[in-house]
């Protein structure tokens, strides 16, 4: 625990008065980078994270968006700390993306901002979002790559801005250097809008309340969310804990899956999550950062199922004091530990498999947590193209909604986004507005989620018509393995990617495609996973069947087959008689 930064002389009212303004500062930055961003991956699925950070690149708050982006900043930080220790002023506007420094993955572009007070340095702003192309070899997303290079251009730990005058020449090679220079110009200035605002923010609350306040006031809540978190992890019986998955393939390989080996040791207060014999290394982007990707995932899971926010009416920040208790092992040389130069760009499929295994392994000691087997997946797509008239390329960045497995008590969400993504949809009108894209469906998925007591959450159906020619690049997985049922609980429906559906030149594609040539009139479905169910489906409510029926979740006959209730065909009333009959038997 860090003491260099005493707490226990501050009264629990400034504590308190501290720890929200912490939170409230994080909050108003996301605010200013989604509203001022450019792209619609940010402005509309909000695909960033912000928060403020010691000085040793401790996380002291985060923002309510992508857990991904805000747990990955402290590793941002220690990427670039470890180039120019020493050499950070007043002033500074760092950029970082290089997967193998701290970076989740070279896409997320980490703009950092120190904070100095009477020269000191205090702290940081940062925050990230993904950039919707950085120059890899195909336009937007890419998989099938030889190695990190590939991936795109990787700045490592360079001053955008130093000592507050603005590097021209950087910002040449931003915008030289990628297909969308326009608009990640435009995402990274509000990336830096973003951060100038938190350090402001900083300031203005050690001016009211003093530096040695607001330090020890943040050292208390990291130290108060540990402690927190370590008595829930107490009280799991200690013990071993395994679950294992399958990944689709590699993008290159279609068809040959990779193991995902998870096994939750449990010991006193901590916990270790252990990757040992996972699938090896591969040669696509198919591999995971360790520190910004996968860490990242373990501390989220951990917390998520332990300490949720809805569980509780205290106050409990997220800070990096719920990433002590959890210890993350992954051998070198596996897909999640990945040896440079290794691409690794296509990681979140892998690290969302992960999360999910964590809850099927924890499921047997975690009934009240746990939720059935999710879509764990991010069908992440890029439709793109280029613009003869702009002499740029459109790129269109869009993640599909996946849905949560069913819980002890709820039935599982339907098409949103799932576990450690967080982001939201695109517009139709967006698309449409702005691409030459035409969404022609849009509804959840018609075929039924996995049964159980609760029902597992259903999938999105999307249709996007190409109006010229263009490009197709898709970072996905599930389309082999479905979610799992558990306690009885019937299994969901896996993914799948269909070009051009219903018409005599359909194709079912793997869940991995780079940069794949389309032609205008071309038709790309992504057809989100359903959910897995929770407990024996005989135990629903025979009024939730019922309206299941009514609602064209399931049909007539599911309802006597699977769930062992009998309605009325014309009016779809309950045959309470017969249900009972029936559920006798």
């Amino acid at each position: 625990m860090s003491k260099a930064w005493p707490y226990e002389a501050i009264d629990r009212v400034t504590l308190r008065v501290i720890g929200g303004a912490f939170s409230a500062i994080a909050r108003e930055m996301a605010q200013v980078l989604y509203r001022m961003s450019n792209s619609s991956i940010i402005r509309e699925s909000e695909d960033l994270g912000c928060g403020l950070y010691d000085a040793h690149g401790n996380e002291l708050c985060e923002s309510e968006s992508s857990p991904m982006h805000i747990g990955s900043l402290p590793a941002y930080i220690r990427g670039f700390m470890r180039k120019l220790a020493g050499q950070i002023y007043e002033g500074d506007i760092i950029i970082h993306n290089h997967p193998y420094h701290g970076a989740s993955h070279s896409p997320d572009m980490g703009v950092i901002a120190p904070i100095f007070h009477r020269g000191e340095l205090v702290g940081f702003a940062a925050a990230t979002a993904h950039l919707i192309d950085v120059g890899a070899a195909a336009p937007g997303l890419n998989v099938d790559l030889i190695d990190v290079f590939a991936e795109g251009t990787l700045y490592d730990s360079v001053k955008l801005y130093e000592r507050g005058r603005r590097n021209d020449a950087v910002w040449s090679i931003l915008r030289d250097s990628v297909r969308t220079p326009d608009s990640n110009a435009a995402d990274i200035e509000a990336m830096i809008a973003a951060v100038r605002t938190g350090a402001d923010r900083f300031l203005k609350l050690v001016d009211r309340h003093d530096l040695g306040a607001v330090m020890g006031a943040a050292n208390y809540w990291m130290d108060y969310s540990e402690r927190r978190l370590r008595a829930e992890i107490a009280r799991i019986p200690d013990g071993d804990y395994h679950a294992e998955s399958w990944l689709d393939d590699d993008g290159r390989n279609w068809g040959k899956p990779l193991k995902v080996n998870v096994t939750v040791r449990k010991r006193g207060d901590s916990i270790l999550i252990d990757l040992t014999g996972s699938a090896d290394e591969v040669e696509t982007g198919c591999n995971v950062p360790f520190e910004g990707s996968l860490q990242v995932a373990c501390f989220y899971i951990v917390r998520t199922l332990l300490l949720d926010e809805v569980m509780t009416e205290e106050f409990i920040p997220q800070n990096s004091g719920m990433f002590r208790p959890v210890g993350v092992h992954a051998p070198k040389g596996c897909i999640f530990n990945p040896n440079f130069p290794r691409a690794c760009v296509s990681r979140m499929a892998q690290v969302q498999r992960v999360l999910d295994c964590v809850i099927q392994a924890l499921a047997p000691v975690l009934r009240e947590q746990a939720t059935a087997g999710n879509s764990a997946h991010v069908m992440s797509v890029s439709y793109s193209g280029y613009s003869p008239a702009q002499q740029q390329y459109w790129v269109c960045v869009e993640v599909n909604e996946g849905s949560y497995g069913a819980r002890r008590t709820k039935d599982g969400l339907d098409a949103v986004d799932n576990l450690m993504a967080n982001t939201r949809n695109v517009p139709c009108e967006e698309i449409e507005m702005r691409f030459p894209l035409r969404v022609e469906r849009y509804e959840l998925r018609p075929e039924a989620p996995g049964a159980g007591e609760w029902r597992g959450g259903i999938g999105a159906v999307r249709d996007v018509r190409f109006l010229v020619d263009g490009f197709l690049s898709c970072n996905g997985d599930r389309t082999l393995e479905a979610p799992k049922g558990i306690f009885g609980g019937g299994d969901g429906l896996p993914a799948q990617i269909v070009k051009n559906p219903g018409r005599a030149d359909e194709q079912v594609l793997p869940s991995k495609s780079t940069g794949r040539k389309l032609k205008s009139g071309d038709v790309i479905r992504v057809v989100g996973p359903n959910a897995g169910g929770y407990g024996e489906p005989r135990r629903r409510e025979a009024g939730r069947v019922a309206a299941d029926v009514a609602d064209g979740l399931i049909s007539v006959e599911a309802a006597r087959e699977v769930y062992r209730v009998v309605l009325d065909p014309a009016t779809g009333a309950i045959d309470r008689a017969a249900t009972d009959r029936l559920r006798a038997t």
